[in-house]
Order: C-alpha cells, then structure tokens, then sequence
C-alpha cells in the first residue's frame, strides 16, 4: 500500500475547467498534479505516488482502491452508498490517457494481487484490454494537466460500499509523445452529494472499435461504430471524449435515431475532433444533447497512414499483426507507436440497464 499515499489519506482543452461561483476551485501549481483532497466528509481523493517514466518507455499502470476504504478515510460514512457530483483530475505533462473503471469481472488483472499493479512496453496485465472488457468507465482525461467538472444539479454516480475502483495511467516518453520530466503523477477527486439531493443516476459508455487497420495499401480508411441505449425514456449526454493515436485525423460523434446505418447528418454531430495527443474533452454545460428513446450514438474515425519509426519499421508492425498481414498495418493496441485505437467515452443521465455497441 505504500505507493498509495490516498491509502494514508483514506472517471477538453489544456486550461482548467472551472465550475462557476465554486468555493473551491482548483488552484493550479507548480505541480500540475497537486490537488488537495475535499474536505472531510466531502468526498475523497485517489492518487498515486510520483513514478518514473525513462526515455522510450511507455509506461501503463493500475491502482485498486475499495469504496468502502475511501469513505471510512475522509469521513463518510463506510456502510452506505456515496453519490458523487463532481470529478476533479489532475496530471503531470506526458500523459497519455487517465481511466477509472468499476471492477467486475476478474480475469487476469485482480484486485488481489497487489493494491499497484505495473505495466512497461505492452507487457504486463495492465496493458491487456480484455481484462476490462465489462468494466464500467467511471471517469477519463486525456489532457495534461487540471479538469474540474461538476455534473448537472441532482445527477450523481452511485457506488456501493463494497465496489472495487481501478484507476489506470498510462504515460509516454517515446518519438510521437514525451514526458518533459521523465516523471508522472496521478491526483482524482471525487466530491459526494447526499442520497436525498440526487434526482438520476449518472450513466457511462465505453466502447471501443478493435477491427481499425491503417494499413499501406489503404492509408486513409474510416471505421464507423454504434451504440444504443436500451432504455425507456430519452437521454441527455452531458460528457465526451473520443480517443486514437497519432494516424487518427478526425473523430465524430452523432446522435443517432437507433435504426439507420448510414451517417447522421451534420446537425447530430455533438463531438468533433482532429487532435489525437490531446483531444478535446466536452462538457455540461456547454454539451446537453438529447437522444431520443431507443436512440443512442454513432462514432466515426479516419486515418491517414504513415511510415513507423525506424527502430520499429514495418517488421515491427507486421510482427504485431494478428492476422498475419505483411502489409505494414496499425492494429488496434495500446501502444502509441505502433498500435491504433477508436475509443469512445460518453457521459449521460438517466443510467440505462443495457448498451449495445456494434
């Protein structure tokens, strides 16, 4: 447990997100990654200890932290569900991405072995997607730096006493992205509202498009993916991230009608990106997009392929290749220089029981 320091104490653009008229904001410092916890009985703080990230090293690792433990530490109360209203991340410069999932099921990355599980260079089970396969996203950032977001009046995510929270870091220091200091940092906080005060539960959608190849032959291609909400009344999404690596050029999402299979029109786009080291995170207030009943939401991602780096080389890549392919393809992976992704994260209210993704 000593790697947790929050232990002891006990988930856009590069600025601050600032809640308005809050009484206590964000103070950012020389250290983008300090960020004292909420006050006792307010809400809680994960974070992890300062880790070392050496030049060409990508480093992923993942943190477990039980609900129960964080509410008994900063006074809230150990037996009882807690409500949270407001997340607040901060990082140090070189991050990658910042996930927090609900544990479910164990495959090969287990709470019980070891409060800190590591991950370097696409070994170790941290960095092995199918361990989380069913794990719902609680929270991400993928901006160094401060975010500072307090969900809608009476929407809150619920956790039970017993659950398991796993927070994952993943840091570059290699050609297409670095990490200044050679260092990298993690601080989350979680302020909590009371039961009565909630009026719809905060839901949260991740998905993710494994079949993306950018490959020599087809250097510009574009994959398109839905997802619908099996529920009974509309939604309203409220967050949004998308994310890929360094041959992603443009990323979109829709407000889809839930039955048609070509693109929605330009008037349903509610996300729009073309930066892949850094992609704008959205928000409510400025995002509140309604999707109907039955509905839900269409992503698109294009790619434009590009030489690999000289030490990896098209040998490399095609050594990666599952399908066998000699054919110099990105496939989809975790690692920034030689793998692609198409990762959606989507924040709405009320929670549905179910989400199909295709």
């Amino acid at each position: 447990m000593s790697a947790l320091r929050s232990l002891i104490v006990l988930s856009l653009a590069a600025p601050l997100f600032a809640c308005s008229g809050d009484p206590n904001p964000v103070t950012p410092g020389p250290d983008q990654a300090q960020l004292d916890p909420p006050p006792t009985g307010q809400g809680f703080q994960i974070e992890t200890d300062l880790f070392e990230v050496p030049a060409g090293v990508e480093k992923q690792d993942c943190y477990f932290f039980k609900v129960r433990d964080l509410a008994a530490a900063n006074g809230l109360d150990p037996n009882s569900p807690v409500y949270v209203n407001r997340v607040q991340i901060a990082q140090r410069d070189g991050s990658h991405h910042m996930n927090v999932f609900r544990v479910r099921t164990i495959t090969g990355l287990d709470p019980a072995n070891g409060a800190v599980q590591e991950g370097t260079d696409n070994v170790g089970e941290c960095f092995k997607s199918s361990n989380w396969a069913d794990w719902p996203l609680v929270a991400n950032s993928q901006v160094d730096g401060q975010l500072d977001w307090s969900f809608p009046e009476g929407v809150a995510n619920e956790f039970m006493p017993d659950e398991w929270l796993m927070l994952q870091t993943h840091y570059v220091n290699a050609q297409t992205q670095g990490t200044p200091s050679g260092e990298g940092k993690v601080n989350v906080n979680f302020w909590t509202i009371p039961k009565e005060k909630v009026t719809a539960q905060l839901g949260t959608l991740f998905a993710t498009k494994q079949s993306v190849r950018v490959c020599a032959s087809n250097p510009t291609p574009s994959y398109s993916g839905t997802c619908q909400f099996n529920s009974q009344k509309p939604v309203r999404i409220i967050g949004a991230n998308g994310h890929f690596h360094s041959r992603g050029k443009q990323f979109d999402m829709f407000a889809w009608d839930g039955t048609s299979i070509e693109e929605p029109p330009i008037d349903q786009r509610f996300y729009s990106s073309q930066t892949w080291d850094e992609p704008p995170m959205l928000t409510s207030p400025e995002l509140d997009r309604e999707i109907p009943t039955g509905g839900g939401v269409f992503y698109t991602c294009s790619y434009q392929w590009n030489m690999p780096e000289q030490s990896l080389g098209c040998d490399g890549l095609n050594s990666l290749d599952k399908e066998g392919a000699d054919d110099c393809c990105y496939t989809f992976g975790p690692i920034v220089e030689a793998n692609e992704h198409c990762n959606i994260f989507v924040y709405y209210y009320p929670k549905a029981d179910d989400i199909n993704c295709f």
